[in-house]
């Protein structure tokens, strides 16, 4: 079962991991356009889950809860419209927010550490570089919001290359770790 826990550790891992690398090769790329670009798609999902919330509310046949879906539908679309139509007012808060998300991503991937210590990997403190490099240019983006738009991007970028980097030397671990529980398994069942 533990063996399971791991094969499943790693095919996410493998997931995140491409998925921080190739949205961190993009802030970095397009840097200077990056932070309001990924506001306006805030922007556009927010307003399509108010959209879709209230639609789907509405062809149902039992309609109760209806004040509810109501609100958060017109707040999802106001929520939505004001990321799409006031990027640039909002760029300035948003780079206070995205250090705080930055400082929390390093934060979340603390467990990882963890969870290959107690599956068998020796060099689990190797993922402590990565989640202080993270939480330190969080705490650095949320401390000096004056940055500008282009070097936050960048920074959130970098961060996220990080936390790939931080995955690939999980998936490490948790394959290192699976190996040596798959050896030791024949030799366990000897002894029984």
């Amino acid at each position: 079962m533990e063996e399971n826990k791991l094969k499943s550790f790693r095919r996410n891992l493998i997931l995140i991991a491409l998925l921080e690398l190739v949205c961190g090769m993009f802030m970095i790329v397009f840097s200077s356009d990056s932070l309001g670009m990924l506001i306006k798609i805030l922007g556009i999902v927010a307003a399509a889950y108010g959209i879709i919330t209230f639609f789907a509310w509405l062809i149902k046949k039992d309609k109760q809860g209806g004040a509810p879906v109501i609100i958060t539908s017109v707040l999802g679309v106001a929520a939505g419209a004001m990321l799409i139509f006031l990027t640039d007012q909002i760029t300035g808060v948003f780079t206070i927010i995205a250090g705080i998300f930055a400082g929390v991503f390093g934060i979340i991937k603390l467990p990882e550490m963890f969870t290959l210590k107690k599956a068998g990997f020796k060099k689990w403190w190797i993922l402590l570089i990565p989640i202080v490099i993270i939480v330190g240019v969080g705490v650095f983006i949320g401390l000096n919001p004056e940055n500008t738009v282009s070097l936050t991007a960048i920074l959130l970028g970098a961060a996220l290359i990080v936390g790939c980097a931080a995955d690939i030397i999980s998936m490490a671990g948790a394959a290192s770790a699976e190996k040596s529980g798959s050896a030791a398994l024949p030799e366990n069942k000897e002894n029984e």
